[in-house]
């Protein structure tokens, strides 16, 4: 038991020293940097030189989009958000009865036909006046659609809902969805893409009427991951494009089915990052060289910390740099 309890002793001992070496004071980087000149041309090598202590690590903004400091923390804004896509058609009557629609809901509760009868949506198919004329398996780029005014919402969903009527002498449209892109602009450029990917729009289809024809996406719970096919037999597609394909027979009953996205802030936004120059045990560099390959004006940060496990102390030091054509 006298045993047990010595070993106990020392062990908390061990444990106390390593404590005590992990919470030892760090010190305030004693770190500066400066410029030959404030003023250069576009291409020309900016070097900045670096005096004082060797910090742990340094790391670099250059004040470029993306890469400033004052937005490292930022993850929400409301800026100009813009929808972009393809559309191709084919087959059927011209003039006819058969829609693409497009719309957007800030109150989706499911991804089935209750859910998407019971959100209210708001058609905004004419803001896209690039809708494809013609019967052909090119693709028709749409308009820029500003679809900003939904961004007040906490999400929203968008929608390509194929309407088709039953006619019978003729095939029903054939409609293709390809290359996705949403876009939030803040007001000093910087973009943060929304959806951009086949993978990252998480697409699902919801048949409300006939769901013998259905997109060739999975249904909700339904992907390619977990099943070959919708819960309508219809093969799952894993890449653009995207079709919805009521085959070449006459006579087939109505279609209302829906193509969803996944729901969206709109206010999303990727915040800047900086570069590491220097990690921890690296060797103190005397200076750094970077190339602005654009005119304008820009606040250089330079961030020097030094780290412990439980501390970090940061000194920042800032150079304004502007760049001639």
């Amino acid at each position: 038991m006298k045993h047990c309890f010595a070993s106990f002793v020392a062990i908390a001992l061990l444990c106390m020293a390593i404590m005590a070496c992990q919470t030892t004071d760090i010190s305030l980087p004693d770190f500066d940097v400066t410029t030959a000149k404030t003023t250069y041309k576009a291409g020309e090598p900016v070097s900045f030189t670096f005096a004082g202590s060797n910090p742990d690590q340094l790391v670099f903004y250059s004040g470029e989009l993306g890469k400033r400091y004052e937005n490292r923390v930022r993850v929400s804004g409301t800026g100009v958000t813009k929808l972009v896509f393809q559309v191709a058609m084919q087959q059927g009557a011209l003039p006819g009865l058969d829609s693409l629609r497009l719309l957007a809901s800030t109150n989706l509760k499911s991804y089935d036909a209750a859910g998407v009868t019971g959100a209210t949506w708001a058609d905004i198919t004419s803001r896209n006046t690039r809708f494809p004329k013609t019967l052909g398996t090119a693709f028709s780029i749409s308009d820029s659609v500003n679809v900003s005014d939904f961004n007040t919402a906490d999400s929203v969903a968008f929608a390509f809902r194929v309407v088709n009527k039953k006619n019978e002498a003729l095939a029903q449209r054939k409609w293709q969805v390809q290359n996705v892109i949403l876009t939030n602009v803040m007001a000093d450029g910087t973009p943060t893409p929304l959806l951009s990917t086949f993978a990252n729009t998480g697409w699902t289809q919801v048949s409300v009427k006939n769901p013998t024809n259905a997109w060739d996406v999975g249904t909700a719970r339904v992907s390619a991951a977990t099943s070959l096919s919708n819960t309508s037999g219809v093969l799952i597609r894993s890449a653009y494009p995207i079709s919805f394909d009521p085959t070449t027979a006459v006579n087939v009953d109505d279609n209302d089915d829906w193509l969803i996205t996944t729901k969206v802030n709109l206010k999303t936004v990727k915040p800047d990052v900086g570069a590491v120059v220097k990690n921890a045990g690296g060797n103190a560099l005397p200076v750094y060289n970077y190339v602005f390959r654009t005119a304008g004006a820009y606040t250089v940060t330079f961030i020097a910390q030094n780290v412990s496990l439980t501390d970090r102390k940061d000194t920042m030091k800032q150079v304004q740099i502007t760049v001639t054509p």
